[in-house]
C-alpha cells in the first residue's frame, strides 16, 4: 500500500528530519510497544527524540551539529566498565521483572510495579548504548586509518577486522547447533524435526534431547526476537519457532567458524608499508574489545525488554481474570498512559482493542516512507557521524534497477540461490539451506539462521550492524543497508548476492 499516509501530527516537526528506525523498529508497532520503544530512544544519549506515525517508530536528531565523541577510555575500560558496571546493572534490573511476586499482587499492584520500575530500566537501556558508544573512539581509530590507507575499500576491512570472533551471539548460533546434534541423537527428535511436527519434538523427554532443550530454554529466558516488539513471545513462551529453527539447522550442512578477521589482518600486514605498521598495530590492539560488548549488550537488551514483557503478560492475565481483556497479549493494544485506567476497570478494553487491532493490522501493509519532515538526503547524517554511517548505513546507494539492487558491501563472497522475504523472525520458518534470506534486519536471535542459508540481504544497517557482523563471522556474502530489498526483490526470485560489490542482481 502507499507511503501517502504518513503525515506528522504537531506540525512543528515538520521542520526537523525524521528517520525510520528500520533496524529496532522495521514492522509497525501496536500502541504499547510503540509507547515503550520511545521511552527507550528518548532515553538513550544518542540525542535523539521519538514519535510513531501510523505504528512505524521514527527518530530524530535534536541537533544537525555532530556529536560530540565520547571520550578515549584506556585500552581494556570500555570492555571493564561493561562487564563489571553496566552489566550487573542491566541483570539488576532484567531480575526485577523476573523474580517479582506477580501472585501477591493485583492489577492495580502490577501497574504500580511496573511503572516503579521502568525508570530503572531506562537507565540500564541507556547504559547499554554508552557501553558501545565508550568503544567508538578505538573502532573509529582503526576505520579511519583503513580509510586513508586502503580507500573506498577501508571501511569493509575495518568492519571484518572488528568484527572478531567467538561473540555472545555467535555462539547462540553454537548453541542451537549443539540442539541439533542432540535431535540427531535421540531417537524420534530428528524425524519428528524433518517431518515438521514440532510440538512432538518438544514433547520428547529422552534424554540428552530433552535436557539440552530445557537447559538452551533456560539460558534465553525472556530474550525476545526484536528490541521493539515486546507484543511478540520469547522462545520460552513458545517454543515452536525454536524447533523451527533447530528443524531447518538438522537439515543443513554443518558450517564450519570462518575467522575473517584474521585473513583480513594478514592482508593488512602485506599491504602496509614499514612506516605504517606500529600505527596498525597499536590500532588494532585498542579495537579487539568492540564486537564482544557490541553483540553482548545487545542480547541483554532484548532480554530486559523480554522483562518488560513478563510483566506485562501478567498484568494481562490479570485483567483476563477480572473479566476485563479476553487475551493477556492484549495489554499490548492500549496505551502506556491507560494503564491505571485499565486495571481499575475503567476502560471498555474489548472495544479498544478490536478497534486498535485492526489498525495495526491494516497498518502492517502500509509502506512507510524512509524519512519523514525536512527533506534532508540521509547521507548527510552520514557524513556528520561515523555511527551513523558505519552502524546505520547512512550512505548515498546507486538507484535500483529493474533487474539489480544496490547496498552496503558487508560480507565478502557470491552467492545465487531462492530469495526468501523474511519481515520478521516470525516468518522465517520455511527457510532451508541455499536461501538467500532477504529482511529488514536481523538481531541476536536471528544468529542460527545464518548456518543454514547462503546470503543475507537487508534493507537496514551498515558494515558494524549486526547482520554484517554475524554473516562475515559465518562466511556467507551479506548486502546490507539496501532500504528496499524487501519490496523490490519477488519471494521465491533467483538472485545473485555479491558481497564485495553491494549488489542484488534478479535473475
Amino acid at each position: 500500500m502507499p507511503s501517502d499516509e504518513f503525515t506528522l501530527e504537531n506540525a512543528a516537526d515538520a521542520g526537523r528530519l525524521w528517520i525510520m528506525d528500520l533496524i529496532h523498529s522495521p514492522r509497525a508497532l501496536p500502541p504499547l510497544s510503540a509507547d515503550l520503544n520511545g521511552e527507550f530512544i528518548r532515553a538513550t544519549p544518542m540525542d535523539m527524540d521519538s514519535t510513531s506515525v501510523n505504528g512505524y517508530a521514527y527518530s530524530s536528531p535534536r541537533s544537525m551539529a555532530p556529536p560530540v565523541p565520547m571520550p578515549e577510555l584506556p585500552p581494556g575500560q570500555a570492555l571493564l566498565n561493561w562487564e563489571t558496571g553496566f552489566l550487573p546493572e542491566t541483570r539488576g534490573v532484567y531480575e526485577r521483572f523476573r523474580n517479582a511476586d506477580y501472585s501477591a499482587m493485583d492489577a492495580r499492584q502490577t501497574v504500580a510495579f511496573i511503572r516503579e520500575t521502568l525508570p530503572a530500566t531506562w537507565v540500564a537501556l541507556a547504559n547499554t548504548v554508552v557501553s558501545a558508544m565508550q568503544l567508538g573512539p578505538d573502532a573509529e581509530r582503526l576505520a579511519n586509518f583503513l580509510d586513508v590507507r586502503l580507500g573506498a575499500e577501508g571501511d569493509l576491512v575495518s568492519a571484518t577486522i572488528l568484527h572478531g570472533s567467538g561473540s555472545q551471539t555467535r555462539s547462540l548460533g553454537d548453541e542451537v547447533q549443539q540442539l541439533a546434534e542432540m535431535a540427531r541423537q535421540t531417537a524420534g527428535v530428528e524425524a519428528a524435526l524433518r517431518g515438521g511436527d514440532f510440538a512432538a519434538a518438544m514433547a520428547n523427554s529422552r534424554e540428552p534431547w530433552a535436557r539440552s532443550l530445557r537447559a538452551f530454554l533456560q539460558e534465553h529466558e525472556d530474550e525476545l526476537a526484536l528490541w521493539s516488539e515486546m507484543h511478540r513471545p520469547a522462545w520460552n513462551e513458545d517454543p515452536i519457532p525454536l524447533m523451527r529453527l533447530v528443524g531447518s539447522t538438522v537439515a543443513a550442512e554443518s558450517r564450519d567458524r570462518h575467522d575473517a578477521a584474521a585473513a583480513a589482518i594478514a592482508d593488512v600486514r602485506a599491504r602496509l608499508s614499514p612506516e605504517d605498521m606500529a600505527e596498525f598495530e597499536a590500532a588494532l590492539a585498542l579495537s579487539r574489545d568492540y564486537v564482544p560488548v557490541i553483540e553482548h549488550r545487545a542480547r541483554w537488551q532484548l532480554k530486559l525488554f523480554g522483562g518488560v514483557r513478563r510483566s506485562l503478560i501478567e498484568l494481562g492475565k490479570k485483567l483476563v481474570a477480572g473479566n476485563l481483556a479476553a487475551n493477556p497479549n492484549d495489554v499490548f493494544f492500549l496505551r502506556l498512559s491507560e494503564l491505571e485506567a485499565a486495571a481499575s476497570g475503567e476502560l471498555d478494553i474489548p472495544a479498544l482493542v478490536a478497534t486498535r487491532k485492526a489498525e495495526w493490522q491494516r497498518n502492517l501493509l502500509l509502506t512507510p516512507p524512509l524519512t519523514l519532515g525536512l527533506p534532508i538526503p540521509i547521507e548527510m547524517l552520514g557524513a556528520m557521524s561515523p555511527i551513523m554511517r558505519r552502524m546505520f548505513g547512512a550512505v548515498a546507494l546507486p538507484k535500483a534497477t529493474a533487474t539489480v539492487v544496490s547496498g552496503i558491501a558487508a560480507s565478502r563472497g557470491i552467492a545465487r540461490g531462492r530469495a526468501r522475504i523474511v519481515r520478521g523472525l516470525d516468518e522465517a520458518e520455511d527457510l532451508v539451506e541455499g536461501d538467500i534470506l532477504v529482511c529488514p534486519s536481523t538481531s541476536p536471535p536471528w544468529t542460527p539462521y545464518f548456518a543454514v542459508v547462503a546470503a543475507i540481504v537487508t534493507d537496514a544497517g551498515g558494515v558494524l550492524s549486526h547482520a554484517a557482523i554475524e554473516a562475515r563471522e559465518y562466511g556467507i556474502p551479506a548486502v546490507v543497508g539496501t532500504r528496499e530489498a524487501t519490496r523490490l526483490i519477488p519471494e521465491g526470485a533467483m538472485v545473485t548476492v555479491d558481497g564485495g560489490a553491494g549488489t542484488v542482481t534478479i535473475g
